[in-house]
């Protein structure tokens, strides 16, 4: 049986940079595959050859603004999955291979995205963008660039999901909210892909500086406002299951407590409280490799975090203090021996 056909999409203006991108397709391990380049300039535009990818190039004759410009090439999309690549970004040679097997090997899930490099235009990167997936927290903020995820495309056609063309700034947020009312994000803990801050010409990047073109942030707040309507009734959701997790605490029902607080930071890993309450119940267990995996674990999701820190600190002090010693719930039955993922 032969593999599915992918297709990257690339909105451009013709820059140089185009290159860069033609070459990120060629290398991509995955066959087959198609580059669809969306001649966003309206000028004519011939890409650059991409290895023996098909090469496809869409254009109205006019300028087009990023969000019709997306929604034209993802039309023009033939294949069964599609990856958003847009001409400053770059891909690793693994991308598309690693996430379409992340989702064959998901059944139910119809989107997958790795973990993504900032770049500066510096000799190494500045940063990355790692972020695990809830749908609490992609209400909060946007995950991930374009060029981190696959999906399914049929999939995605069928739901009449599409990007908001009213929207010129924040409308890969707006687009990842809407799929994932759909189904839930496979997050895939590997570099997939590498965004390229100092190429990037849309301004978002500086739209809270002065001098900023104000419509940035209206259309950042208007995608912030529908966002809301979903993050009320999900917050409510987590806050209860934290509520239990702590009854359970206090009728003294350890193992059940920490798997509630489990499932909690399951439900949002950017909350403290649930790997905090989950490393002092493993604490009275004895527990001490999961007291530590679960601190550890803490510190590289929020490692920003002064509460975390200063309740990870004491935690670690009195763990040292105490060498391990078993406490009450280790003799009444102790915890799960593995810690909150």
């Amino acid at each position: 049986m032969s593999a599915p056909l992918v297709s990257i999409v690339t909105r451009t203006l013709g820059r140089p940079c185009l290159a860069d991108a033609a070459a990120a397709v060629a290398a991509q391990t995955w066959r087959p595959i198609e580059w669809v380049v969306v001649d966003a300039a309206g000028a004519g535009l011939v890409p650059p050859p991409a290895g023996d990818a098909i090469v496809r190039t869409v254009s109205t004759g006019e300028r087009m603004l990023r969000s019709r410009a997306l929604n034209a090439g993802l039309d023009a999309a033939t294949g069964a999955r599609a990856l958003i690549l847009d001409d400053d970004d770059l891909l690793l040679p693994h991308a598309v291979a690693h996430l379409a097997a992340a989702l064959d090997a998901a059944p139910g899930h119809h989107l997958a995205y790795g973990d993504v490099l900032l770049d500066d235009g510096g000799p190494a990167p500045v940063g990355r963008f790692d972020f695990e997936y809830s749908e609490l927290w992609i209400t909060i903020r946007n995950l991930f660039p374009p060029n981190a995820a696959l999906f399914d495309l049929a999939w995605l056609r069928e739901r009449g999901i599409r990007v908001d063309e009213t929207l010129d700034w924040f409308e890969d947020w707006d687009f990842w909210l809407s799929v994932s009312e759909h189904t839930r994000f496979l997050h895939l803990r590997e570099f997939a892909a590498v965004y390229r801050g100092h190429l990037s010409q849309s301004g978002v990047a500086t739209f809270d500086q002065p001098g900023a073109d104000p419509r940035i942030r209206e259309h950042g707040d208007r995608v912030a406002k529908r966002a809301a309507r979903r993050y009320r009734p999900l917050r409510e959701r987590h806050d209860a299951m934290k509520a239990t997790a702590r009854r359970l605490e206090a009728e003294g029902k350890w193992n059940e407590a920490a798997a509630a607080w489990g499932t909690a930071h399951a439900e949002f890993h950017y909350d403290p409280e649930p790997l905090l309450r989950y490393a002092a119940i493993a604490r009275r267990a004895g527990d001490v490799d999961a007291v530590r995996a679960t601190l550890a674990l803490g510190r590289h999701l929020m490692p920003d975090d002064e509460a975390l820190a200063r309740a990870s600190d004491e935690l670690e002090a009195a763990l040292a203090a105490s060498a391990g010693t078993p406490g009450d719930a280790c003799a009444a039955g102790g915890t799960p021996r593995q810690g909150p993922r």
